[in-house]
């Protein structure tokens, strides 16, 4: 509607001398100002305004796109405009968000190639990046606008659980609690060892010594305890139910098991005393953005095993909002729903440790066990015990990609893993490309050091080994010359060398052909070798260097098995007697020996025996597979049996097929090659893959039958933010109150949730508070400010950013008045929050629609602001005011009356014409 400001200058001038005499809205140089400003921006129109130019979206996408700008801080576009300096910074964040929303738009379109949208994302991530930047230099007066949400206060999405020394054990029996447990009956017997004040004492314990006593839940507990008690011991066992509360606190069900009851100064290990071989599967159940880790135990093996326990390894969901219409309600009512959409984890290789726990690694799209992470997709790091319970989880911290391709122990028990990032990692160095990654950390899970290495085109590490002296070998491959190897084709493999401090000794080639070659695995002869399996342009191919070997020397020998037919490289590993054995996928012409089982068609899963000595000669080749595709992905060696796995599409010998992909775990006796033992394994929506196998050789005992885990009983994780969260040492974030200077927060290596309360107090003083709260989950960090005091919070620096890493939010947190104070008047200034996610993404076609969203509301926010900012004062208090009308309800008869007259005036005023004119909007 077009009003003549000629005509009504009047009668606002009166309205205005009206309103500002009945209240206190602004300061008379406030006013001042911006009645100033009003007066030479009424002739400007905002860049969304439709009386004006707008800027088509493909004008904006080509403007972003040739020059990379998305926010100027420099208002360049804006900067000779009649206009107060806050409708500029305002003018130029509108023009950044509505050039986000070109890129979105197409990356939204359906007929969008996905290597557009990966082009598009990687430059919308840009324009996040300068949104981040833009804000941090904001400068408004006259309103106050939040990137975020409006917050009153901050609390951290990670939580660190207090350590109580009590341990639940899986569900031991189903039925009545006083009923006698079939799994308890025959030869039932372990050791517990409880380390105490130094010394440790073994308890032993056997059921047989019960007699005739029922071995029921409660009597087998309390003939534990009393052999506890005789042995001076204070932890105890109690019969638990396993389950989950109902709404009245009450588990239903008869599912029961065992709680340890253990103290701070009693530290217990359980030890069987005779077991049979127990062998574990770990992979993947799905497959995109259903993928989850899948970790299984199968026990029984000499008669065809049986899975002791299946367990589905999930990473954190991403939760989100969305106001849908309620069914049946009023027109316009709305009530706000919420989804979990699931986000891909894959565990890519395991291996076990001295006391029989299992060490997983991976990566993963989104945090897992409460921990966020800073990029896309970050490396996973997991302990399990034996009875399948997880025992911590550990994220390394990546701004990028990071994920771990391959695991294995020191002879002190610590874990080296290898794999590969992309994108900033705490102090490490890009290089270009993906980087090859090897990180080492303590039995407990503490990181120890990080290396990074390679060259300025895409490398990665595929495997890693640790030599009886400490040595850490990685193998891998790489697009250019790396460590002064040449490069000699398209892709090489490596062989590196380090200490067991991360020093570099030396760097390799490891098959070097003019084609596409990598280095696949590597494992530590029976005499100090070491030997390295690489696909050479399409041929494997082993090589063993002498022990001791400083990188310079020439190969003992050199073994090359053909080429693969198509197939792959799964692994290698050597057997207690010296033998080799070679695991992976082939076809039917791969043949290094004549096949004691024939390729059934196409891609078979294939297993290569071969002699060590001063030259490699092959004992035997044999095949396992189906007339579909199947591969093998690695491989061990126990008492005479090699242990496979892979992936099968069409059903193994004597098993059955579910869904279009299984996992499958199978043994080989290592004489003849002959089949003794085949699982075959389906996953979510029908589709899984396993990555690795592990054997136990005892791990099938009586302690399964109690629920009890071999080894260390370990009640509880660190509580140091850096072993427990994505967050590095030296990440930081910065820390702002009321608009003053930003002060650095910076993460130490043995910082605590209560440390670094410490440290937002001391900036704070008394203007807020830091402390630490407890809830279900662990100890939160909360950020509260005093009332009318602004904190501000913001990113640290690119891939050393805390903030993601804690779950924090970036933005303001205000502080509320009490709801009860009657005295509304204020001079801050409006507070308009554009609620923008704390990541975005345009990389397919459902989070594009999602990002327009988002900018679109942030742009309607901008707007208001900009409304806000520029009414009349005297207007907004009569709107606002106490003087303000009642809204709502029935209007009274003679004010629709009063409302006809007045539109009557107006239209008989527009008809006359004449004047300048003023747009109400």
């Amino acid at each position: 509607m077009v009003i003549s400001s000629n005509l009504l200058s009047a009668w606002y001038g009166a309205q205005n001398a009206t309103a500002l005499s009945r209240t206190t809205a602004f300061s008379q140089s406030a006013a001042n100002a911006q009645n100033s400003e009003r007066s030479s921006s009424s002739d400007v129109l905002p860049p969304w305004d439709a009386r004006g130019e707008i800027e088509a979206l493909d004008v904006l996408k080509r403007s972003a796109l040739a020059d990379g700008v998305f926010f100027d801080k420099k208002l360049g576009d804006f900067a000779s405009l009649d206009v107060g300096e806050d409708e500029k910074q305002l003018f130029a964040m509108y023009q950044g968000l509505r050039r986000l929303q070109a890129l979105g738009a197409e990356a939204a379109e359906k007929g969008t190639a996905d290597s557009r949208r990966d082009f598009l994302d990687r430059r919308f991530q840009e324009g996040l990046n300068q949104l981040n930047s833009f804000f941090g230099d904001l400068s408004l007066e006259g309103v106050t606008v939040l990137k975020g949400e409006e917050l009153s206060k901050a609390e951290s999405n990670l939580a660190i659980s207090r350590g109580i020394s009590e341990y639940v054990t899986p569900i031991v029996h189903s039925g009545a609690f006083d009923a006698e447990v079939d799994g308890f009956q025959g030869d039932v017997s372990f050791t517990i060892s409880v380390k105490k004040s130094g010394a440790t004492t073994p308890v032993a314990i056997d059921l047989a010594n019960m007699g005739a006593t029922p071995r029921t839940l409660d009597n087998v507990a309390d003939f534990i305890n009393t052999e506890l008690e005789n042995a001076g011991m204070l932890s105890r066992i109690e019969r638990v139910k396993i389950g989950e509360e109902d709404d009245n606190g009450i588990i239903p069900g008869n599912n029961f098991g065992f709680k340890i009851k253990g103290i701070l100064t009693e530290t217990l290990s359980f030890e069987p005393a005779t077991g049979n071989p127990a062998v574990y599967m770990a992979g993947v159940s799905g497959d995109t953005e259903g993928a989850g880790g899948q970790l299984t135990k199968y026990v029984d093996i000499a008669n065809g095993g049986d899975a002791a326990f299946m367990r589905r390894i999930d990473a954190d969901g991403s939760v989100t909002t969305s106001d849908v219409a309620v069914p049946g309600g009023e027109e316009g009512e709305t009530e706000t729903r919420t989804k979990t959409e699931s986000n891909p984890l894959r565990i890519l290789d395991s291996v076990q440790g001295a006391d029989g726990g299992l060490y997983v690694v991976g990566h993963a799209a989104n945090g897992v066990a409460g921990q966020s992470i800073k990029g896309e997709q970050d490396l996973i790091l997991m302990r399990y015990d034996t009875t399948g319970k997880q025992v911590w989880a550990r994220t390394l911290g990546s701004g990028g990609t990071a994920e771990g391709a391959s695991i294995a122990l020191d002879a002190n028990g610590n874990v080296v893993v290898a794999g590969s990032v992309e994108g900033a990692l705490g102090d490490t160095t890009e290089l270009g490309g993906t980087d090859s990654l090897v990180s080492k950390f303590s039995a407990d899970g503490v990181e120890q050091w990080t290396k990074r290495f390679g060259s300025n085109k895409d490398d990665e590490a595929t495997a890693v080994s640790v030599g009886a002296d400490g040595t850490i070998y990685v193998a891998g491959q790489t697009s250019a010359p790396v460590g002064g190897v040449v490069n000699a084709g398209k892709t090489d493999g490596y062989l590196r060398a380090l200490d067991e401090n991360g020093a570099i000794l030396y760097t390799r080639a490891a098959g070097a052909s003019a084609e596409n070659d990598t280095a696949k695995s590597i494992a530590q002869a029976s005499d100090g070798g070491l030997i390295v399996a690489s696909e050479v342009n399409g041929s494997a191919v082993l090589t063993k260097y002498a022990a001791g070997d400083d990188g310079t020397g020439a190969p003992v020998w050199t073994l090359d098995l053909g080429d693969l037919d198509g197939g792959r490289i799964g692994e290698i590993t050597v057997a207690d007697d010296g033998a080799i054995y070679l695991a992976g996928a082939a076809g039917a012409a791969f043949s290094p020996s004549a096949p004691i089982e024939a390729n059934a068609g196409g891609r078979d899963a294939v297993l290569v025996k071969i002699s060590d000595g001063p030259t490699a000669s092959v004992d035997f080749t044999t095949f396992l597979g189906s007339a579909e595709d199947n591969s093998a992905t690695s491989v061990t060696v126990s008492n005479g049996v090699a242990y496979i796995a892979g992936k099968t599409s069409g059903a193994l010998p004597g098993q059955t097929q579910n869904g279009a992909r299984n996992a499958f775990v199978a043994g080989l006796d290592t004489t003849s090659g002959a089949v003794t033992f085949t699982q075959q394994l389906s996953g979510r929506g029908g589709l899984a893959e396993a990555n690795a196998v592990v054997v136990d050789p005892t791990g099938d005992n009586a302690l399964d039958r109690l629920g009890f885990p071999t080894g260390e009983v370990r009640y509880a994780d660190s509580r140091v933010i850096t072993a427990r969260s994505s967050v590095r040492e030296g990440d930081h974030f910065f820390i702002s109150v009321d608009g003053g200077r930003k002060k650095k927060i910076t993460i130490d290596d043995d910082e605590t949730m209560r440390s670094l309360t410490f440290k937002l107090n001391a900036v704070l003083v008394l203007d807020g508070n830091s402390d630490v709260r407890r809830s279900a989950n662990g100890d939160m960090l909360r950020i509260k400010p005093k009332e009318g005091v602004k904190i501000e919070l913001f990113a640290g620096d690119d891939g050393r950013d805390a903030l993601s890493g804690l779950g924090l939010p970036e933005g303001s947190i205000i502080g509320k008045g009490s709801l009860l104070d009657k005295d509304s008047t204020s001079d801050a200034p409006e507070i308009f929050a554009l609620e923008m996610p704390t990541s975005l993404s345009i990389s397919d076609k459902d989070s594009a629609a999602k990002a327009l969203e988002a900018l679109s509301k942030a742009q309607s926010v901008i707007q208001r602001a900009y409304r806000d900012l520029t009414t009349d004062p005297a207007l907004k208090a009569l709107l606002d005011g106490p003087q303000a009308g009642k809204r709502g309800g029935t209007v009274p008869s003679y004010l629709t009356a009063q409302v006809s007259n007045y539109q009557a005036g107006l239209d008989r005023l527009l008809n006359g014409g004449g004047g300048s004119t003023l747009g109400l909007f």
